[in-house]
């Protein structure tokens, strides 16, 4: 399995002084959670300790929730995080936290569908320049031409979208909980934006109950995978005596999702392969982004296996710990979220309606 890259910190932002056994403490512990000693060795637990001890004393002091994607760097995850997930359990998490101050450590759009949860707090995301390619596919002017072209037809879209589309829709959904929504919907039709690939996997799911009708955009992370490639691992494997079990997200193509054995969100994808190893299963291949092997390497209390190749996320990695430290010292105009108050009201709406057929 590929393993991810220890980040390496610009050097822009000066760390407080701490005492060589404060440090050495805080090493030891990064070491010990983050639990991959090839890549995060103690040398460089050591290097990062004076960021992640400062950031957790500002946390405290300022009284901030700091949330992180499960696509983070193992050093923000298990240095700083207060809460990790994937999308749809971080947008109950910020709706739901005592805190005044939100900082989301990801791309724009999770920042973003912070603030449209919880309009009164203060919501930081500390890489403005962290975008989304799904996100950037699709803009609201593109939903409204759909809403004209079908009237009537209730549309849907994947959460990692920006407020302002989540603005013109019926309702967001998440990997986890699209299949169902879509199904809940009503009519015998539906637009669902913008993720194609999730698309013709919901397609085929509702093949002789609802038409859907999709849009063009793609995670180019989950993109990179083909069937092809699963098979030729598949016979890899098998030629060595290893039974592999494939575990895909659903931003993959249709012949990914038919090579698979598990598909679901990230932290399904997590929890099925610990529930995997679990039971002797312990040889997985991971269809996903690299933090979710990363993740797994860190929290399984089994063996597991990793076989295969990730694929890292630009825009997810961006974020390094001295961005944060200097967003949670005096974050900048740029890496406060504020929107419009019609579009959050807006927004609102779809987001509520993805909670009630959710739960």
């Amino acid at each position: 399995m590929q393993m991810s890259t220890t980040p390496i910190q610009r050097g822009s932002i000066s760390t407080k002084s701490y005492s060589d056994e404060i440090v050495d403490k805080e090493a030891g512990r990064l070491f010990e959670v983050i639990n991959q000693p090839k890549l995060w060795d103690l040398e460089t637990c050591r290097h990062i300790a004076p960021l992640t001890l400062e950031i957790n004393e500002l946390k405290k002091e300022k009284d901030v929730f700091l949330i992180a994607h499960s696509y983070q760097t193992p050093d923000i995850i298990y240095g700083v995080a207060d809460s990790v997930s994937d999308s749809y359990t971080l947008s109950k998490a910020a709706r739901d936290a005592p805190q005044n101050t939100i900082l989301f450590s990801s791309v724009r759009f999770m920042a973003e569908t912070a603030k449209i949860v919880s309009p009164h707090k203060t919501i930081i995301h500390p890489s403005p320049e962290a975008g989304c390619s799904l996100s950037d596919s699709i803009t609201a002017q593109d939903v409204r031409a759909l809403k004209e072209k079908y009237p009537d037809v209730p549309v849907a879209c994947y959460i990692n979208t920006t407020a302002e589309v989540k603005a013109e829709v019926d309702v967001c959904v998440t990997s986890s909980n699209f299949l169902k929504i879509c199904e809940r919907l009503p009519g015998d039709k539906l637009i669902f934006v913008p993720d194609r690939l999730m698309g013709k996997h919901l397609t085929e799911y509702l093949e002789g109950k609802k038409e859907v009708i999709n849009y063009h955009g793609e995670c180019y992370v989950h993109s990179t995978f083909t069937g092809e490639k699963i098979k030729s691992w598949r016979q890899r494997s098998a030629d060595q005596g290893i039974s592999l079990k494939v575990l895909s997200h659903p931003e993959c193509d249709a012949d990914v999702i038919a090579e698979s054995d598990i598909v679901g969100s990230s932290e399904k994808l997590m929890n099925e392969a610990m529930r995997l190893s679990s039971e002797g299963e312990s040889d997985i291949m991971l269809i996903t982004e690299c933090g979710t092997a990363d993740r797994l390497r860190a929290e399984s209390e089994n063996e597991i296996n990793l076989i295969g190749t990730c694929v890292m996320c630009r825009y997810m990695k961006m974020t390094l710990l001295e961005d944060i430290l200097q967003a949670l010292r005096e974050p900048r105009k740029n890496q406060i979220i504020e929107l419009d108050e019609e579009i959050i009201k807006k927004a609102q709406k779809s987001l509520n309606e993805m909670f009630r057929l959710a739960e």
